[in-house]
C-alpha cells in the first residue's frame, strides 16, 4: 500500500472541490470566464492519473480508481446545482 497514492487522490479531490467553487464564482461574474475556468479541471485529472499510477496495493487502487472519481462526480452534480441557484 502506497501512502503517496492516497495523498495524490486526496489532493485531486480537494483541488477539484476548490476549482468547482472557483468556477461557480467565475460563472457569477461572466459566463466566458466560467467556461475558461473549466479548462483548469485538467489539473485534478492529472493528479488522479498520478495517484492511479502510484497505486500498488488493493486499497490504493480502490481509492484511486473508484472512490476519488465518484467524489468528483458528486461534487460536479452539486456544483451544477449551485451554479443554477447562485447565478440568479
Amino acid at each position: 500500500m502506497s501512502g503517496k497514492s492516497i495523498r495524490f487522490s486526496i489532493y485531486a479531490v480537494v483541488l477539484f472541490a476548490l476549482l468547482i467553487i472557483a468556477i461557480i464564482n467565475l460563472f457569477k461574474f461572466n459566463i466566458l470566464l466560467g467556461i475558461a475556468g473549466v479548462i483548469l479541471l485538467i489539473f485534478p485529472a492529472k493528479l488522479q492519473r498520478i495517484a492511479l499510477d502510484e497505486a500498488s496495493g488493493t486499497a490504493d487502487k480502490i481509492i484511486a480508481k473508484y472512490i476519488a472519481p465518484a467524489l468528483a462526480v458528486i461534487l460536479t452534480f452539486f456544483a451544477i446545482m449551485a451554479i443554477a441557484v447562485w447565478i440568479k
